[in-house]
């Protein structure tokens, strides 16, 4: 499965411009499962970008020219977040900023620049650095959700590599809230020892 020639060109345009600011940003979604080889039931059809609140407004204004709204404080169902919304060559783009997840009692929260940047799978996409959602993050997220078809196909490529999946997710669960069935869920899917600690 590859990206269409539409969503590809995009990307590498829409990240030659958000590099230009030196604000810290990633890809997500399903175009970042795809780049680290997660199988997906659907080929890629949007533009997942995520940062934290203070970088989203010189982001924001980066792509400016392909935006068809204003940044606005978003709150629906299970997310809140700053969102804002553009198109470009018929691909859509959504950047997330200040997003968090929360599910009865679990509370989610996308940190960038403290927690997840540093964890980021480096990519070129035709020369242009791009850097990915850590596959732990995405595989919380998509558990939360409920989206079993994203969080099966995570966890089976996660599981091969606990060295280098499983300090990321330590650190995930220790600055957030997971009820106790999303922790048995990880568990199960993983078998990270680490994990047992916080049942």
């Amino acid at each position: 499965m590859q990206f269409s020639l539409d969503l590809q060109y995009a990307l590498k345009e829409s990240a030659q411009y958000l590099n230009l600011t030196h604000k810290k940003w990633l890809l997500g979604g399903s175009c970042g499962l795809l780049l680290q080889g997660v199988k997906l039931t659907t080929p890629p059809h949007d533009i997942d970008l995520y940062a934290d609140t203070d970088s989203i407004k010189v982001l924001h204004q980066a792509l400016a020219k392909w935006s068809v709204d204003e940044q606005v404080i978003n709150q629906s169902g299970l997310y809140s977040s700053i969102l804002s919304h553009y198109q470009y060559n018929g691909a859509q783009m959504e950047l997330v900023g200040n997003f968090k997840v929360m599910v009865g009692r679990s509370v989610y929260e996308v940190q960038v620049e403290t927690t997840l940047e540093q964890h980021a799978v480096a990519k070129e996409l035709e020369g242009v650095a791009i850097r990915l959602m850590p596959l732990s993050h995405e595989l919380i997220f998509n558990l939360l959700r409920n989206r079993p078809d994203r969080y099966q196909a995570i966890a089976k490529i996660m599981k091969d590599e606990p060295e280098v999946h499983a300090p990321l997710m330590d650190e995930l669960l220790s600055r957030n809230l997971l009820e106790d069935c999303y922790l048995q869920q990880l568990s199960t899917l993983l078998d990270y020892s680490s994990l047992q600690k916080y049942s």
